[in-house]
């Protein structure tokens, strides 16, 4: 079931069992679930929700690629799936908005960079990808840093494999634009 929807096997790596462990483990959380004070976010979301306000009325958002990562969304609805959620019992209420990579997303509540529109998230290696300018499908590129990551443009359509690897968002470059995969 998660494998078809999310595009990942379950693995520590990827934020559903990071939050669900969270969750378990850590009473400040679970007494700020019990409040309905808690969000959770990858640290994109962190980032802009701080910029613009936090707790004085930050946006809670993430773009597709980190929320990709996460292990619950749905690689074809570009939803948080409510299957994937239950799997994992984590509530969807807490989760950010999705957004495309490039749009606006709000603009910096405070200090010198005042009103400055913040319109842009990519997570790591789809950054890496944008990058390289791989925008057509077969386009690749590989970098080397934590780790050696390939990452492959296939296009409109998520391609999956037989051989364990992933499945992922690659980019979607505006909010009316087609998601792209890698």
């Amino acid at each position: 079931m998660l494998l078809p929807k999310c595009g990942l096997p379950i693995h520590p790596y990827f934020s559903a069992l990071k939050i669900r462990w969270i969750m378990d483990n850590v009473p400040e959380v679970q007494i700020a679930m019990a409040e309905g004070r808690c969000l959770f976010g990858t640290v994109d979301t962190w980032i802009i929700w701080n910029l613009t306000g936090g707790t004085k009325g930050g946006i809670h958002v993430t773009d597709i690629t980190n929320a990709c990562r996460t292990m619950l969304m749905d690689l074809q609805s570009h939803q948080w799936d409510p299957e994937l959620c239950s799997f994992f019992g984590i509530p969807m209420s807490i989760l950010p908005q999705i957004r495309s990579c490039s749009e606006v997303y709000g603009t910096v509540a405070d200090g010198s960079l005042k009103g400055v529109r913040i319109s842009g998230c990519l997570g790591d290696q789809q950054a890496a990808l944008v990058g390289q300018r791989c925008f057509q499908k077969g386009d690749a590129k590989n970098t080397y840093g934590t780790g050696c990551f390939l990452v492959y443009n296939t296009g409109t359509q998520p391609v999956r494999s037989n051989h364990g690897l992933l499945t992922t968002v690659a980019y979607k470059l505006g909010p009316n634009e087609p998601v792209y995969y890698a």
